[in-house]
């Protein structure tokens, strides 16, 4: 219940700060600056942007894999992970925002909310068989991290 109320609330963020055309700040503390530059820029800082995010889910992935951690810190390591992709998914969807028409935005949020309610159900459907027990945030997490990193790349390739 908790999770499904975390996953409502996310998504209800995204679609709120997703309607700004406001600069993004990249992870290294740089800015994604908006479409006002030329064309091969734009391309250039949006794949650095996308780089970024995935040097850094590969090192968050990585330590899940060789460290030695606990279940808690399974958890949080497996958290961090989905945040950091809802955290590119919305940085891109202001950016596919404002380089599409209103009419293939709204198109495209019509789809966002679906893939957002599937993106849920699969979440919660991967952690069923680990319910109650102490793996089941982590399976959670893993699972919706995955499908918001194919979601991001959808988006990318809209942009590019």
């Amino acid at each position: 219940m908790k999770k499904s109320i975390l996953i409502l609330t996310l998504a209800i963020v995204f679609l709120a700060t997703g309607c700004g055309s406001e600069d993004v700040k990249e992870p290294n503390g740089s800015q994604m600056v908006g479409y006002e530059n030329d064309s091969n820029s734009e391309i250039s800082e949006l794949e650095d942007y996308i780089d970024s995010i995935k040097e850094q889910s590969d090192s968050i992935k990585a330590s899940l894999e060789k460290e030695e951690l606990t279940q808690t810190e399974m958890n949080i390591k497996a958290q961090e992970l989905c945040e950091l992709w809802d955290g590119a998914l919305n940085d891109l969807w202001s950016k596919v925002e404002s380089s599409l028409s209103e009419e293939e935005v709204s198109e495209l949020l019509a789809q966002q909310r679906t893939w957002t309610e599937d993106k849920e159900k699969s979440a919660e459907e991967a952690g069923k068989e680990f319910e109650g027990g102490s793996l089941y945030s982590q399976v959670v997490n893993m699972e919706a991290a995955k499908i918001t990193e194919e979601r991001v790349y959808e988006l990318y390739e809209l942009l590019k």
